[in-house]
């Protein structure tokens, strides 16, 4: 949805591109392969595979990629088929997707929206509705769902 994956997409992808611990990057990238931040980065990814911020990394910035999975900390907009939050995972932000799971002990603080409605991205004729629920260590999560026409 977000990003095509295509045959030339998966046979010319060779390898991962890693922000290793300890590296400091500013700045937009654009990748063809999956991704793994141990490191800190603040700019913006578009990956047609995976993005996986492990622990100790941290992104601040947009993510448009076909799954992101957290175990580190990531503060933005996130755009993909699907988002997975793990246990040490900390998000902060707006996620745009269908498809989110959240572990036990992972942390969201944000809104979330159908992924459909990343492509309106302009301001509705109505409010939308705001649901609350809370996760597993008991903290209040809003869900944006559009309001009936």
């Amino acid at each position: 949805m977000f990003l095509t994956k295509t045959a030339t997409n998966n046979a010319t992808c060779k390898g991962t591109t890693i922000i290793s611990e300890g590296c400091e990057l500013e700045g937009d990238l654009v990748l063809d392969c999956p991704m793994q931040v141990y490191g800190q980065l603040q700019g913006h990814i578009r990956c047609s595979h995976s993005v996986t911020i492990n622990q100790p990394g941290k992104v601040l910035g947009k993510i448009v990629a076909d799954h992101i999975i957290v175990k580190g900390e990531v503060e933005g907009e996130f755009y993909a088929d699907r988002v997975d939050v793990l246990q040490s995972g900390l998000i902060r932000g707006t996620i745009y997707s269908d498809n989110l799971s959240i572990e036990q002990g992972g942390r969201f603080i944000g809104e979330v929206h159908a992924a459909s409605s990343q492509q309106q991205q302009r301001p509705q004729s109505k409010p939308a509705a705001i649901a609350r629920t809370q996760d597993a260590a008991g903290l209040t999560l809003q869900t944006t769902a559009p309001s009936a026409s």
